[in-house]
């Protein structure tokens, strides 16, 4: 059905999160400020809610499993005194350790699903909540919540039951999610010793949110796209409307690599926001690195992120804040055109939107919708 003025959808965006075990690079300032641009764009038009919590993939390898090596091997670190690429470094050198067998993990995943947080991902969770509110995202405390998930057991039923789930567990065997009538592999979530992967997480959060909703949004990196298929087809076969967000790595001097490789030292955040907010004001900073990530670098990344063009950009924002000052006209009507059947405003029409010279693109109020229309301090 087409989007109208008159009837809000109730859409669920439910992006993968951004382990809170490494520091914002490129490519998670990409995808955040793409998440936060489809939250501010799509909720003018219908009633937007995100699923994005830390806390529900606690219990995950790549997260207990690094806070695991921090006791055994940091013991009675001073996490108050680690900056974000000090705590890049150690999650750099957690990878570079032996994996723990998951037996030797278990109490620390135990303690990571009642609740606890390791005192380095809260200050991580910190510097990352200062960041937000420099960049002026809509929610600086984005993750921070702990929603009730579902139980393994229930979901694991409900999927057999939509034959979308293949459960090994009586025989002591994995249990794998289906989707093989879509031409996808069988994908493991639950293996014979109990261990669950960020899948099964993920579902236990979703699906008990499915009948709220008119759509759900799911975003991911292009790396995980496969998974999110899987994930599709599942919500589909409950019922759901489901579309997929994806957003690619941004390379880093000609590499693409994930933050647990290292290489990133020097395209932090903190590593060059200060003389470019200094020189051309927040304001520009904030929408400039949006255009940059979001037009700029486009919905492939071929190119590097380097300093110099995202200078650039900030220029260009800095010009079409001066231009675009003053009245900004409803950009509610033309969302909704660009958006059509899609269900939601996708970044990169509404960032290569913002830099058109056609008179009839609200392009201020599209610059006020995306940055919040606050006073850059």
């Amino acid at each position: 059905m087409a989007w109208t003025a008159t009837r809000r959808e109730r859409v669920l965006l439910a992006p993968v999160t951004v382990s809170p075990t490494k520091p914002l690079t490129p490519t998670h300032l990409k995808y955040l400020l793409s998440l936060d641009m489809i939250r501010r764009t799509t909720g003018s038009f219908a009633d937007v809610d995100v699923a994005y919590h830390h806390a529900v993939y606690a219990g995950s390898r790549q997260v207990a499993g690094f806070w695991d090596y921090l006791e055994r091997r940091h013991p009675g670190l001073d996490a108050h005194a680690l900056s974000e690429e000090d705590i890049g470094h150690l999650y750099v050198a957690h990878h570079r350790d032996a994996s723990a067998p998951f037996a030797s993990i278990r109490p620390m995943v135990r303690r990571a699903e009642n609740g606890w947080t390791h005192p380095v991902t809260a200050r991580l969770l910190d510097l990352w909540e200062q960041h937000y509110r420099r960049l002026g995202m809509a929610d600086p405390h984005l993750g921070r919540g702990r929603p009730e998930l579902a139980s393994t057991d229930e979901v694991i039923d409900l999927m057999s039951r939509h034959a979308v789930c293949l459960d090994g567990r009586p025989l002591s065997a994995p249990v794998h999610l289906d989707a093989t009538r879509r031409g996808l592999p069988l994908r493991a979530v639950l293996n014979e010793e109990g261990q669950a992967n960020y899948l099964l997480y993920l579902l236990r959060e979703l699906i008990p949110l499915l009948p709220r909703y008119d759509l759900v949004v799911l975003a991911h990196d292009v790396e995980l796209r496969h998974d999110y298929r899987t994930v599709a087809h599942v919500l589909e076969t409950l019922g759901s409307r489901v579309v997929r967000f994806e957003v690619p790595r941004v390379p880093l001097e000609g590499v693409t690599r994930s933050a647990r490789a290292g290489g990133w030292e020097g395209y932090t955040l903190d590593a060059y926001q200060g003389p470019l907010v200094e020189e051309h004001g927040l304001a520009a900073f904030r929408l400039g690195l949006r255009l940059y990530l979001v037009a700029g670098l486009g919905r492939t990344a071929a190119q590097s992120f380097a300093l110099r063009p995202l200078e650039r950009w900030i220029r260009r924002a800095a010009r079409l804040l001066r231009d675009h000052a003053g009245h900004a006209a409803e950009p509610v009507p033309y969302l909704t055109g660009i958006t059509g059947r899609l269900g939601y405003a996708d970044p990169y029409r509404v960032a290569t939107a913002l830099l058109s010279k056609d008179g009839d693109v609200p392009v201020a109020g599209l610059i006020h919708l995306v940055t919040g229309g606050s006073e850059a301090r």
